[in-house]
């Protein structure tokens, strides 16, 4: 018997499957699903009034009003360089946010550009990136030097005050240093607004090297993590969990206060999370998760501690569990 086949009948073989012919997922899950999503969704909607990020917001305003009183000299700079989680990009959206909703800004206005650097970290990312936040079709086309005139252009078009550059330690590669930093320097002689430089503390030696620019800078902002026996860093994480406790209540997110403050609980958190919001959020959301997905209106500290192990501890953060046994 020949089971030979051609090619041709070969590829004529198709297999059809219809919407019928597919089982649809369990209703319960389904609700599950929808749970898990809404109180997902309404935890990371919570902006709580964090003083540290209050303070930065309020340097920010200081760099766009020292810009518009020096309207046609060289622009001003600042950094806030320090570690992922600490919430300098939540401080950005927020001022972003803020001087978009105030009175004296025309519609379309663009007071305030908040942009992130590409991997590559170069100056023509820079000025693509502009461009793309000011849904300029130009981005991506022609040479460097044009895209930037393009950029300063449009800025003044629109308005813009402040320039908030995200992810500037993207041009800590060896050869890059000195071309995304000419490129800063060029924007602050040439354009129209002062820059606020944010990023991890890769980016430190990239732009400490350039003296010029530096001293085009201001002294470094810093949110930095917290530390739990500084009474000071103590007093604002205490205070943190606290609000987002109640918060969570206020908004229906749980039915009941976990009980963060507590100081045992609180002190633990703040190891397993070395001091970081951005890390001490990814927990609780972690840790809501689970109680929704077993339809529960609270979560428990052991359901804080088994978020510590398939989160913190499973992305190597830290290597033990601080609340296991409280």
């Amino acid at each position: 018997m020949d089971h030979h086949f051609d090619d041709e009948a070969a590829s004529s073989i198709e297999i059809e499957i219809s919407a019928d012919s597919v089982a649809p997922p369990a209703e319960g899950l389904i609700a599950r699903s929808q749970r898990v999503a809404k109180a997902t969704a309404a935890l990371r909607r919570i902006v709580l009034p964090y003083p540290r990020q209050i303070a930065f917001q309020a340097e920010l305003e200081e760099l766009r009003l020292t810009g518009l009183e020096c309207k046609g000299m060289p622009q001003l700079g600042l950094t806030l360089f320090d570690q992922t989680g600490c919430g300098k990009t939540v401080g950005a959206r927020q001022y972003k946010l803020f001087n978009e909703s105030r009175k004296d800004v025309p519609v379309g206005g663009r007071p305030v550009l908040h942009v992130r650097m590409d991997a590559n970290g170069t100056g023509r990312g820079l000025f693509d990136a502009i461009l793309a936040e000011l849904d300029d079709s130009f981005t991506g086309r022609g040479f460097e030097p044009n895209l930037m005139r393009r950029a300063i252009d449009l800025m003044e078009e629109k308005g813009t005050e402040l320039l908030i550059v995200d992810e500037a330690q993207h041009g800590h590669r060896k050869g890059l240093n000195a071309h995304i930093t000419a490129s800063v320097k060029l924007l602050l002689d040439v354009g129209p607004v002062p820059i606020a430089l944010l990023g991890t503390e890769e980016a430190v030696p990239v732009f400490g090297r350039d003296r010029e620019l530096s001293g085009r800078l201001s002294a470094p902002c810093t949110l930095g993590a917290l530390r739990w026996h500084d009474d000071e860093d103590q007093e604002l994480w205490v205070g943190f969990l606290d609000a987002l406790d109640q918060e969570m209540v206020d908004r229906e997110i749980i039915s009941a206060p976990v009980g963060l403050n507590d100081e045992q609980l609180a002190a633990a958190l703040c190891d397993a999370c070395s001091g970081v919001i951005g890390q001490f959020m990814n927990l609780m959301r972690t840790a809501l998760v689970t109680a929704v997905r077993r339809g529960d209106t609270v979560f428990t500290v052991d359901d804080i501690s088994d978020a510590v192990e398939a989160h913190l501890m499973q992305l190597g953060f830290i290597d033990h569990n601080p609340l296991r046994g409280l």
